[in-house]
């Protein structure tokens, strides 16, 4: 009859995920029978963040190749463990999908995060990110096109900043269009202490800023005529920077006086590098 068809189907159906399970854990023990399954958990995590982080550095962050080192969760459960196990695995989020970025915040746990946009994101998945700013490690907001939500998103981080510590942001990045108005600023009041990268395109500063200590990079392009520095304030800030190695200005040095006789001496302990092509004024 056709309940008894269905019974008899039904039971063989049990049998066949039975054997497949039964199947996945041989396959299993098998795998942890050979040499590589030797190596310690830590190791393989190590190789899987090398992998993926070197993965990232060959693609644009809004490519979806940036993903395709994932495929180290997929080759047998072992791997998989190691994976979801490793938080920084997960700490660059992907920003064209709202539910990859939930699903990385998720995974990474309370590892430090790095944010970088390429030309195609989510607003959504970015300001989810920044709102864990106490995580924050690399910060790279570059609207090269004058994005008008994306300026709004840069200075509600801005202001967030001036309020609120980022003790793990070592990176920050910021570029928006050359017709934005108001010109964004940054704080004079900038609580992120490990800060030593800063790379700013058509924003501007305060030279008494506190961002301005203890860089070993700094890249400015484009400051606001207002905001251009004095030859005293240019080297006042030079002098709260003595581990700079890298330093590149454009539109953003000081015009000096026609009846300025001699520069002042930067100090000894200083090594820094400055392009030929930005030394113009």
């Amino acid at each position: 009859s056709p309940v008894l068809t269905s019974k008899a189907q039904k039971e063989i159906d049990d049998e066949l995920v039975a054997l497949e399970e039964r199947m996945r854990a041989l396959r299993t023990r098998r795998n942890s029978l050979s040499p590589i399954s030797s190596i310690p958990p830590e190791l393989f995590s190590t190789i899987f963040v090398h992998h993926a982080q070197k993965t990232q550095l060959l693609h644009d962050p809004d490519n979806p190749n940036v993903l395709s080192w994932l495929i180290v969760g997929h080759v047998c459960r072992h791997w998989r463990k190691v994976a979801l196990g490793t938080p920084e695995l997960w700490a660059t989020p992907f920003l064209n999908s709202s539910k990859a970025t939930d699903e990385m915040l998720m995974r990474s746990k309370m590892a430090p995060l790095n944010l970088r946009i390429g030309r195609r994101y989510r607003m959504d998945s970015i300001q989810k990110v920044l709102m864990h700013i106490e995580r924050l490690q690399v910060v790279s907001l570059l609207f090269l096109h004058g994005d008008t939500a994306g300026c709004r998103c840069i200075m509600e981080f801005i202001n967030k900043l001036s309020s609120c510590s980022a003790p793990k942001l070592q990176s920050l990045a910021l570029e928006v269009g050359d017709k934005q108005t108001p010109r964004i600023a940054i704080p004079i009041s900038f609580p992120a202490p490990n800060l030593c990268n800063l790379q700013i395109n058509h924003c501007d500063l305060s030279w008494a800023s506190s961002v301005l200590t203890g860089l070993t990079v700094l890249d400015i392009k484009q400051l606001s005529p207002e905001c251009l520095p004095t030859l005293d304030e240019l080297i006042s800030a030079l002098r709260r920077m003595p581990a700079l190695h890298t330093l590149a200005f454009r539109d953003a040095l000081p015009t000096l006086s026609p009846h300025t006789a001699s520069l002042p001496r930067a100090p000894l302990a200083m090594n820094v590098h400055l392009p030929l092509e930005t030394i113009a004024s």
